[in-house]
């Protein structure tokens, strides 16, 4: 079962040639209940064994977890993290052949702020997830993103006295009640507001929340945080990086180990199996997942470029069951960018900047054409207004704030194009503005002593 793979060259399967009253290609002796892969059927007994064989297998090959390691593991409440957090129940409990060694605690980001709904409405949600939560006897956090907003800097840590903490521990008396009656920042709503695509505040979301969710591990002292993403998801999420100008992000952001936080890791243990395998899964477990709507929850085919991509790639994957596995596989033969220096990386998304190109580029030519088409101030200005008339009576440049074009150029291609969207950059999260505005500062300081300095080339 170690060197189970998916045809490269599969065929459309006819529905018809598929039959009620197989038997298990694997035990020979039971009715099968599932077709995997192109046209293997298993019964409920294997089909089990061969989802938890690709979860524990994608764990041990890794060699990352070790004995005894305390991981965060990211519920969202959905199918996926649902089924996650069952295997791991699974892996802990007596009855397991090899238990796993981990100790896993729970933390539920509530993304709910960005949607318009009632305030009952989130609160009967987030009780569902507690519920789920609690009964599984772990410790506990639950936060929301409008958390992210107020991390003081850079490095997400947490500093007391300074802001709010970014999560509530469920387990010692800060549950439910502490965090509904905590004040929501409005700002989410407002900078979502203010952010024209689906698209945009897709990836925002998906920014803000693995910010949150590094400040959580770090403020913990966890190293590690588990997410629940398939080999389904991480398919799209691949074609859908390439379409919006982020394809060299797509080998940290679909790999087993992601470590562009730095002291933090983001590990994806079930990311050989598929969406398909994981319903079925939590079917024959009978796992209740929670309804947790979404940005593009019930919208139309074209709402956002994921939404696009995942109706794109599920389709092919329904008539071609080789399509996830065949994308993941390509995509896994990239080598991923490591930091090579402390401003090498992109303030927003955390991964390496892949704006650091020549003159003749395509970057290039979009830059130029962005600033010929701009009125009202001087193109070699490096401010988002001018107040002068040409004489040198303008003070924009003098005074000590930040504006959009600093922001840019401390962001990765993909970053930009999602800050394009926003009316003002200040709605940014404070510890992105607070790195953003350290840069420039750093960049002018060497720019003033650049003549006092000895060429290391000499």
């Amino acid at each position: 079962m170690c060197s189970v793979q998916d045809e490269d060259g599969d065929i459309a399967v006819p529905r018809s040639a598929i039959s009620a009253d197989r038997v298990c290609m694997k035990c020979k002796d039971t009715k099968a209940v599932v077709v995997t892969r192109v046209n293997d059927a298993l019964c409920r007994d294997c089909f089990i064994v061969y989802v938890v064989h690709k979860f524990r297998a994608t764990i041990g090959k890794s060699h990352l977890i070790r004995d005894g390691e305390e991981i965060l593991l990211a519920f969202s409440g959905g199918p996926c993290s649902s089924a996650l957090l069952h295997l791991v129940q699974e892996g802990l409990s007596q009855r397991a052949h090899k238990r796993l060694r981990f100790k896993p605690s729970l933390v539920h980001i509530d993304e709910m702020g960005v949607l318009d709904l009632p305030s009952e409405e989130r609160e009967k949600t987030n009780a569902a997830i507690l519920d789920v939560l609690r009964g599984t006897g772990y410790p506990c956090y639950i936060s929301s993103l409008e958390q992210a907003l107020d991390l003081p800097d850079g490095s997400g840590e947490q500093k007391v006295g300074h802001c709010r903490p970014p999560c509530w521990n469920i387990d010692n008396g800060e549950g439910l009640e502490n965090y509904n009656r905590a004040k929501h920042d409005k700002r989410l709503a407002d900078v979502f507001k203010s952010i024209k695509s689906t698209t945009a505040k897709e990836n925002y979301v998906r920014n803000l929340r693995n910010q949150l969710l590094t400040a959580i591990a770090r403020r913990h002292s966890y190293s590690k945080v588990m997410l629940a993403n398939t080999s389904t998801r991480l398919a799209i999420r691949i074609l859908s990086d390439i379409g919006q100008g982020r394809g060299g992000q797509v080998s940290v952001d679909t790999c087993f180990a992601d470590e562009r936080h730095g002291d933090i890791m983001f590990v994806r243990p079930i990311r050989e199996v598929t969406s398909k395998e994981v319903a079925m899964y939590n079917s024959l477990y009978r796992v209740e997942p929670v309804f947790v709507p979404t940005l593009t929850t019930q919208a139309s085919r074209g709402a956002s470029i994921d939404h696009l991509t995942e109706c794109f790639v599920t389709g092919l994957q329904a008539e071609f069951p080789s399509t996830v596995s065949n994308i993941t596989r390509t995509a896994g033969k990239l080598d991923s960018v490591v930091r090579t220096g402390t401003e090498d990386f992109c303030v927003l998304c955390q991964s390496p900047l892949d704006t650091n190109v020549g003159e003749a580029s395509a970057l290039r030519a979009v830059e130029f054409s962005d600033m010929l088409s701009k009125r009202g101030c001087d193109p070699g200005s490096t401010t988002s207004g001018c107040c002068g008339e040409g004489d040198g009576s303008c003070q924009s440049s003098k005074v000590n704030s930040l504006h959009n074009t600093d922001v840019i150029k401390a962001l990765c291609y993909g970053c930009r194009l999602t800050v394009k969207d926003m009316t003002d950059v200040s709605q940014l999260p404070s510890h992105v503005t607070q790195e953003a505005a350290s840069r420039i500062s750093r960049l002018r300081m060497k720019e003033d002593i650049q003549d006092f300095l000895i060429d290391g080339d000499s």
